[in-house]
């Protein structure tokens, strides 16, 4: 188990919502997915802006299936983790 200050590992953030630069799904910001699996090369996600694309280009409002996205380790530039302690904004505090 990991220590209350310690980053979690990814595969302990399976089935929560984690922030990631992943440039296929959008090439300017960061973005939400919930994260299904971790494998030994890449991670399986489910990405609502995805879906939503995918929803369109095929001309449906619903479906019985939800999407997940294969992405390689060598497409993420970034994920955001967080550990419990205090952060504070140095602007907001005039630092």
């Amino acid at each position: 188990m990991a220590k209350p200050n310690s980053a979690r590992s990814l595969r302990n953030m399976v089935g929560e919502i984690i922030i990631a630069r992943i440039p296929a799904l959008n090439a300017d910001e960061m973005t939400m997915v919930k994260l299904h699996k971790v494998e030994a090369s890449g991670i399986w996600i489910e990405s609502q802006g995805f879906t939503n694309a995918m929803m369109k280009k095929c001309n449906l409002a619903t479906s019985v299936t939800t999407l997940l996205l294969f992405v390689p380790f060598h497409r993420i530039e970034y994920i955001v983790g967080s550990i419990r302690t205090l952060s504070l904004s140095e602007k907001a505090l005039g630092l």
